[in-house]
């Protein structure tokens, strides 16, 4: 029996709930919505975390319940509209020890109050694998709200910072070796400590000029594909933009930079397309913000380095693979 992917189940779940309701963003944006009113949408995310494939070694329980918070948050980065509300379901496997859970609490309860929203409730279970799922709820002008699908040919594409580093820290981790994770402290918290750019995606999303967004929590190549693909366009990159940290472990490792920062994931970074005549000024406002390419005619998403044309594969992370 051939085994699915992700995106595979993912597809086959989406045509049977699409002969019921048609979403108001699609069931492939980053978030969902509900409608109170024209000018009011209930936006409510889930994601879920799983010992055995989300927590790399080296990472404590702590963390991990931080990261669940994260990836969440960041969802909501990539529209622009800040969490009000978490709910949180734990499947725990048995013997549960106090501190196990005292320490998921911590972490839980950090990232709730590093982004401003409040854990309201949720549920527990026993499991046979660590489950962290977490449920967010905002509200937005549906208006202000940066779907996938607004790309424009001729717009700027940018991204809220480098990639690479999670890739890169991942593979140390893995490699349990000490030395190597004394040495390269800021891949290895790049993995441990993510960030999620809300504060960036709410500039970005107010000041009315970013036409797609997303999350690039899957990979900045597989990120591209999705805003090329929904909102009907090419994309042309100028630059792959690795972090620096990244760039020197590529060469030490004699490893390919740009596949770390292409298809890795785990990044949390934002990649949005711009109005070519409001980079300048978001520049100024979001001074990560680094223009990388432009929106072109087409389906394809290629990259032009050195006088060489690379065809932007459509990978990044995916479950069942």
């Amino acid at each position: 029996m051939t085994s699915l992917t992700e995106r595979e189940i993912i597809c086959i779940l989406t045509k049977q709930f699409a002969r019921q309701l048609r979403p108001l963003l699609g069931f492939n944006d980053d978030v969902s919505a509900i409608p109170l009113s024209s000018k009011t949408w209930i936006i409510v995310k889930t994601d879920m975390l799983v010992g055995s494939t989300d927590i790399p070694p080296g990472m404590t329980i702590q963390e991990a319940g931080r990261k669940a918070v994260v990836a969440a948050v960041s969802d909501f980065a990539a529209k622009g509209v800040q969490p009000t509300a978490l709910m949180v379901s734990l499947g725990l496997p048995g013997p549960v020890a106090r501190k196990t859970v005292q320490n998921i609490a911590f972490g839980l309860s950090q990232a709730a109050r590093e982004y401003h929203c409040k854990i309201i409730g949720g549920d527990t279970n026993q499991a046979d694998d660590l489950v962290i799922d977490v449920a967010g709820v905002g509200v937005a002008n549906p208006k202000k709200l940066v779907r996938r699908d607004g790309a424009r040919v001729g717009d700027v594409v940018a991204v809220t910072g480098p990639f690479g580093n999670p890739a890169a820290g991942l593979r140390i981790l893995m490699s349990r070796e000490k030395k190597k994770l004394a040495n390269h402290t800021s891949l290895v918290n790049a993995v441990l400590r993510p960030k999620a750019r809300l504060t960036e995606g709410i500039i970005l999303a107010k000041s009315g000029g970013v036409t797609s967004s997303i999350d690039s929590s899957d990979g900045l190549a597989w990120s591209l594909h999705q805003i090329a693909r929904a909102s009907l366009v090419g994309i042309n990159l100028h630059t792959i933009p690795v972090a620096p940290a990244a760039q020197s472990f590529a060469k030490e490792r004699r490893i390919s930079a740009i596949e770390l920062a292409l298809y890795g994931g785990e990044e949390y970074e934002l990649l949005v397309t711009v109005a070519p005549n409001r980079f300048s000024s978001l520049k100024k406002r979001v001074p990560s913000l680094k223009r990388i390419g432009i929106v072109e005619k087409g389906s394809e998403v290629v990259a032009h380095l050195d006088g060489r044309r690379i065809q932007v594969e459509e990978r990044g992370w995916e479950h069942f693979r």
